[in-house]
């Protein structure tokens, strides 16, 4: 047995969960309740119930794809195995930069101006800087620490983001008008899509949680629990808070900015602003610390695969973690969120994770015709080919009502990293041909 510096398995369910629930629950569901209600009004409700049902397609897809593969990377190390490096490496690097690093450093400015504009200092070029890297710096430490302490810190946050939302439907309930839910018409298919993709855009970051695969206890079964609860609490949370601020605001929720603040300054007065501000500021804070958690094994699942530099995948001898991969990707984020240019990898943002989706959902299919099996007896999707083909259907359809400027730089950018990838492969294969040759 090799005494070299591996991985450990300790991640459970709750870790893997609240490292998704924290990655798909950020800022937007506090204007989320607004946005639905301005294109469905008080008939959203449908638009939650059709988006849960495909969304649970794609969730039953990662479940089993998890399930069946045990490497670190999530999507990148499910993609690998279905369709090769290529596919694989395209993967990773969408949902490295596409994915992660964009929408990471976005958040953190978010939460660098929130706080700014409580304490004034911290609006200073110099100050936040200064904030944002000892932010980082911390969030590097502490999982560099170790991926129990990183899970740990993971979970205390969601349990601290879900508390605020979870009071505002507890004492909503009882400021309901029953009025205010009744439909005046049912809203037309049409109507109905457009409410649906804002939701399914709101869904997305499960995937992040999945990053941890190679430090998952018993994948075959933490995985597809892991994202049951993770989706079941998500979609049971949006409908709550939908209801609630329908019953409680009626019809001046379809023109609000900030629906679940004038909820809570409806429910508790002054205090709710202040309630709704600690709700974002532990919300970004969930997700910067899930993303830490997850995201930089990305890295560390290329590296690993040759397809980064392999001193990326160096694991500390007696922590067990990628430190590397994780101060690697600390340091990128700060320095995106310090300059600025999230804003331009935000085009690829939503189109690349889609395609991710679209790829790891078609692998299913591969998996199980190749009999992947790494983690012992696989969670199966029901419905033989229905789930994987109607997951990527929906998928399709989704990327068709995309912007053209999106779907370009998403293309581009796949176009370009398919092909490095592609001419790698092709170089390895020839150093070996040559080797071989070399010694006949």
């Amino acid at each position: 047995m090799s005494d070299a510096p591996h991985l450990d398995r300790v991640v459970g369910v709750p870790g893997v969960a609240f490292a998704a629930f924290n990655c798909i629950v950020g800022v937007g569901i506090f204007s989320l309740p607004g946005l639905v209600a301005g294109v469905l009004g008080p008939a959203a409700i449908i638009a939650y119930l059709v988006c849960a049902v495909l969304i649970a397609l794609v969730g039953l897809c990662f479940a089993e794809a998890g399930s069946r593969v045990k490497g670190s990377g999530g999507l990148y190390a499910y993609a690998g195995a279905a369709f090769g490096p290529v596919v694989g490496g395209v993967v990773g690097m969408l949902q490295l930069f596409a994915n992660a690093i964009g929408s990471a450093a976005a958040l953190a400015r978010f939460f660098l101006d929130t706080l700014a504009g409580i304490w004034p200092a911290l609006g200073s070029t110099g100050a936040s800087i200064a904030l944002l890297v000892a932010i980082y710096t911390t969030l590097a430490l502490v999982n560099i620490a170790g991926t129990r302490d990183g899970t740990r810190l993971t979970v205390a946050l969601g349990l601290l983001k879900l508390a605020p939302l979870l009071a505002i439907v507890a004492f909503g309930v009882f400021a309901i008008h029953p009025a205010n839910l009744a439909w005046p018409a049912t809203p037309s298919i049409g109507r109905i899509g457009d409410g649906a993709l804002i939701l399914v855009l709101a869904f997305i970051g499960v995937e992040t949680g999945l990053g941890l695969s190679g430090e998952t206890r018993d994948p075959a079964r933490t995985v597809p629990r892991a994202i049951a609860l993770a989706l079941g609490v998500v979609a049971a949370l949006y409908i709550a808070l939908q209801l609630t601020a329908q019953g409680v605001l009626g019809a001046a929720l379809a023109g609000s900015a900030a629906p679940l603040a004038d909820v809570a300054d409806a429910l508790f007065g002054a205090k709710g602003a202040s309630l709704l501000l600690l709700a974002t500021c532990v919300s970004v804070g969930g997700y910067m610390v899930a993303d830490m958690l997850s995201s930089p094994r990305s890295a560390y699942a290329l590296a690993e695969a040759g397809q980064f530099p392999r001193s990326v995948a160096y694991i500390h001898p007696t922590r067990h973690t990628p430190v590397v991969a994780i101060a690697l990707y600390a340091t990128a984020v700060v320095l995106v969120a310090a300059t600025g240019s999230f804003k331009q990898i935000a085009v690829l943002a939503v189109a690349g994770t889609l395609v991710m989706y679209l790829i790891v959902c078609v692998g299913v299919l591969r998996l199980r015709a190749r009999g992947v099996a790494e983690a012992g007896a696989p969670f199966v999707a029901p419905g033989g080919m229905l789930v994987p083909t109607a997951a990527a259907a929906m998928i399709v359809w989704l990327l068709s009502t995309l912007a053209w400027r999106e779907l370009a730089g998403g293309g581009l950018f796949i176009a370009v990293t398919a092909a490095i990838f592609a001419a790698h492969e092709w170089a390895k294969r020839n150093s070996v041909v040559g080797r071989k040759e070399g010694l006949s």
